[in-house]
Order: structure tokens, then C-alpha cells, then sequence
């Protein structure tokens, strides 16, 4: 737990700018200093397999050359429940088993999930909802010299 607790405060004390929805964010910080790339994959109502497009599938091509990878799995309730934090958890853990069968080694991800929170776009709209119901893919990279 401390251990995690440290690796994310380094990490969230690196400068990285706000992620669009709709593409992967690719930022870098210099010659040697990690790379970051987050992709947005939507899951449908009460789902938790983890289908992404051929554009997702595309834009996490290399992830087996990543240095970490971070998988946070979310829901569009408005209310944390014991089902949707459970719904939460089964959607990370459905984008990590395919990150593994593709050769991810599983020590090089992590996962967390909430529900009922961090939301995208507006979840008043059944659009957005759909785009709330997620999993937040950050690859971080580390360019070799």
C-alpha cells in the first residue's frame, strides 16, 4: 500500500495536462523523461467486457513497451453503491486481463476504480453516460537512451 501510495505521488507530481475524451494524449517531457499516453475505452449499461475500437486497439499497440500502465475503472451512477463499486472494479479488471493476453506483463499494471465520480461529460444525457462508463488506460513510457 505505501508503496503505491508513493509511486502515485510521484507520479501525480509530474506535470501532465488534461486528457481529451476522444483521442489518446501523447505528452512528453524532455530528452529521457517519461512519456504518458491515456486512452478513454466507454463500456454500454451494467457491462464490464472490455471490447475497445480498432482506433483503441491501434493507440495501445506498442503498451507492451510501457513502463507502467494504470487502469482506472469508473461508472455514470450518481450515488456510490456496493454493486457499481463492484461494476467498477470488474470493468478495470476486464481491460487488464486483455492488456495481459496481449503481453502485457501483469507487474506492470496497476488498478483502481470509483464509482459515482470523475466523471467526463454530462451525465444527465444518455451519451453521456455512456462515456462515463469507462476504464482510463495512462501508459507511461520511458524513452531509451
Amino acid at each position: 500500500m505505501r508503496k503505491t501510495l508513493a509511486l502515485t505521488l510521484f507520479l501525480a507530481s509530474l506535470t501532465l495536462p488534461a486528457v481529451s475524451a476522444a483521442q489518446p494524449h501523447y505528452q512528453s517531457a524532455g530528452y529521457g523523461h517519461p512519456v504518458s499516453t491515456t486512452l478513454h475505452v466507454s463500456f454500454p449499461d451494467s457491462s464490464s467486457t472490455f471490447q475497445p475500437s480498432p482506433g483503441q486497439v491501434a493507440a495501445l499497440g506498442d503498451v507492451r513497451d510501457a513502463a507502467m500502465v494504470i487502469i482506472s475503472g469508473r461508472t455514470s451512477t450518481l450515488r456510490p453503491s456496493a454493486r457499481d463499486e463492484s461494476l467498477a472494479l470488474a470493468r478495470a479488471a476486464s481491460a487488464r486481463s486483455w492488456l495481459i493476453a496481449r503481453g502485457v506483463s501483469p507487474l506492470k499494471i496497476m488498478i483502481n476504480y470509483v464509482s459515482a465520480a470523475d466523471f467526463i461529460a454530462d451525465n444527465s444525457t444518455p451519451e453521456g453516460r455512456y462515456m462515463n462508463q469507462r476504464v482510463d488506460i495512462e501508459v507511461f513510457y520511458v524513452p531509451r537512451f
